[in-house]
């Protein structure tokens, strides 16, 4: 048996009533106002004979299967599937529907449900789209001994690029070559010349939170769900110039969201997070707690719909922190449990993917992972396996609603100062300790196993934010690994784009022996310089073939058949 139920207003409800009483009169239908949001409709004809069956409390919390739960092309109303194997027996013939917020993780039933319905095997139910819903996990539920009990696994909003204006297509570029840029050289010859189609960069939360006195940059408001937030007008007006400016020069943009320590924020901070920690850098968002979740989901929308129109410059990719497998350092949270942490990180992933994907459609958003794939055997506290943790927030993911979440990769050589990487042995099963570009194919194949596709049963978007190779055993040789790299890359069909770390050295990369840059700090270009300018034109051959003698290859295809 199937039900649709679909709310309306009053006064259009009244209406329609008067000409269905005319038309049959077989159905009562009766409206309640039940929630500031959203009003109840009950369907009271009789069900018909139906098998009941009489389940537990924890058989009852599996036993349904929602099947999607997505925004109409009316862009006004939330529709969710739901099917059960049978009608289970409940104290009256109705199944609730609650709206949990994401920090609530102890579901609390005794609040007023947005929607109820008439059991059914296979029930749609339709409500209006509110503020506030992308952020909402949708959990159905039966009354069982005088208490509420979910009947399936929640669900969030899967398809939020249905509310977005902006629907154009992602920016894809003739070639995959981008770069992490130097702020020092915006609007200058020095980053013109090199022609990047990807451009890299980071926003750190703590510049962008907050209120400013200068009149110049004043700050920023934003409503959001009923309350207005403050953010610093002078990073908004950084941010702004730019956005346009790489907008303006057909870059690609990428922005990495970082959440470092800011004493007067520290509500964005996840509680197991919550101490400033020696050696840690970023810090994991707040996602279980009201007031902390808040302001991480308006920072989200703030920054996504800023940077979506093109009125402040358009970014079209986003990366949530940084090689979060790293959560001592890169994105701090005091656990050992892989799967709680992966699950903590999602939340805030869908935060930032539903915020984005709302205002542009085709925007793509990742998270990010280093070269330690599987080195991890459990000895090690500090760190845990990028795979483990991929498969820890897909589980969490496919869980409560799949989403195309794409992964950002960071495939160093292990030293990071190795710069001949090509002359190692590389494991290239999906068990490889460590990932490289010599075997990227370690991550391509696990992504593409059934259990890891997108919402499509595609293959999830891969790009490379993070990748250099130093100069400090020679530039020559630099340039070469570069060369190699890029090839390596542009043969892949799976990864999107190749983003350089770095424009420029930085020194606290050189006291590590790490000298990244395409320009050394005196803004000087090493012999990389012309390597990169010319890699993806007609011109490359003139800049690249002196790589083939460095790598001892007799020809390019040769040398790529090494990282097959």
């Amino acid at each position: 048996m199937t039900k649709h139920l679909k709310y309306f207003s009053p006064v259009l409800l009244f209406a329609g009533l008067c000409l269905f009483f005319t038309g049959c009169g077989k159905n009562v239908i009766t409206t309640t106002e039940n929630t500031e949001n959203a009003a109840v409709l009950s369907e009271t004809e009789s069900l018909p004979e139906e098998p009941v069956v009489s389940l537990t409390k924890p058989q009852l919390s599996t036993f349904g299967t929602v099947h999607s739960c997505t925004i109409n092309e009316d862009k006004e109303y939330v529709e969710m599937s739901l099917s059960l194997p049978q009608i289970p027996a409940s104290d009256d013939d109705l199944i609730y529907l609650y709206a949990f917020e994401i920090y609530e993780s102890e579901h609390d039933f005794h609040k007023v449900p947005i929607m109820r319905t008439e059991k059914a095997t296979d029930c749609t139910i339709t409500w209006p789209y509110a503020d506030g819903h992308l952020y909402q996990e949708f959990v159905p539920a039966v009354l069982l001994h005088g208490e509420y009990v979910p009947i399936a696994t929640g669900s969030y909003i899967t398809n939020p690029e249905m509310l977005a204006e902006n629907q154009l297509p992602f920016p894809e570029k003739e070639s995959k070559k981008g770069l992490l840029l130097d702020p020092a050289m915006l609007t200058s010859e020095k980053l013109t010349d090199l022609d990047v189609k990807y451009a890299l960069y980071n926003i750190p939360l703590s510049m962008l939170m907050g209120e400013t006195t200068d009149p110049t940059f004043p700050t920023v408001e934003y409503g959001f769900r009923g309350r207005t937030y403050y953010f610093n007008g002078a990073t908004v007006s950084f941010y702004d110039t730019l956005f346009n400016y790489l907008t303006s020069m057909d870059m690609t943009t990428t922005a990495i969201i970082l959440n470092d320590w800011d004493e007067d924020y520290t509500e964005m901070i996840h509680p197991l997070a919550r101490e400033q920690k020696k050696g840690a850098y970023y810090y994991a968002l707040n996602t279980a707690e009201e007031e902390g979740c808040r302001r991480v989901e308006a920072a989200a929308s703030f920054l996504a719909s800023r940077y979506a129109s093109g009125e402040h410059g358009t970014v079209s990719g986003w990366v949530i922190a940084n090689e979060i497998n790293q959560h001592r350092i890169w994105n701090y949270m005091d656990t050992d449990d892989v799967s709680y942490y992966g699950a903590e990180f999602e939340k805030s992933m869908r935060i930032f993917y539903n915020a984005i994907k709302s205002r542009s459609a085709n925007a793509r958003i990742y998270f990010s992972v280093d070269h330690a794939w599987n080195t991890n055997d459990g000895s090690e506290s500090d760190y845990f396996n990028a795979k483990d943790v991929v498969k820890a927030i897909n589980d969490a993911a496919c869980a409560k609603g799949n989403y195309d979440w794409g992964l950002a990769l960071h495939p160093y050589p292990d030293p990071l100062t190795r710069v001949n990487y090509w002359t190692g042995e590389y494991d290239k099963t999906m068990d490889s300790p460590l990932l490289t570009v010599m075997n990227l194919n370690v991550v391509t194949d696990f992504l593409c196993q059934e259990e890891y596709l997108d919402r499509e049963g595609n293959v999830r978007n891969m790009t490379i934010t993070e990748l250099g190779f130093s100069s400090a055993t020679g530039e020559k040789l630099q340039a070469a690994a570069f060369a190699y790299c890029y090839y390596i890359v542009d043969a892949n069909p799976y990864i999107n784009a190749f983003m350089m770390n770095r424009q420029t050295d930085a020194w606290e990369e050189l006291r590590q022996g790490l000298a990244f840059g395409i320009y050394d700090t005196d803004q000087d270009p090493k012999y990389i310089y012309d390597v990169f300018k010319y890699i993806d034109t007609d011109q490359a051959s003139e800049y690249t073939d002196f790589m083939l003698k460095i790598l001892g290859a007799e020809s390019l295809e040769e040398a790529l058949s090494w990282a097959q």
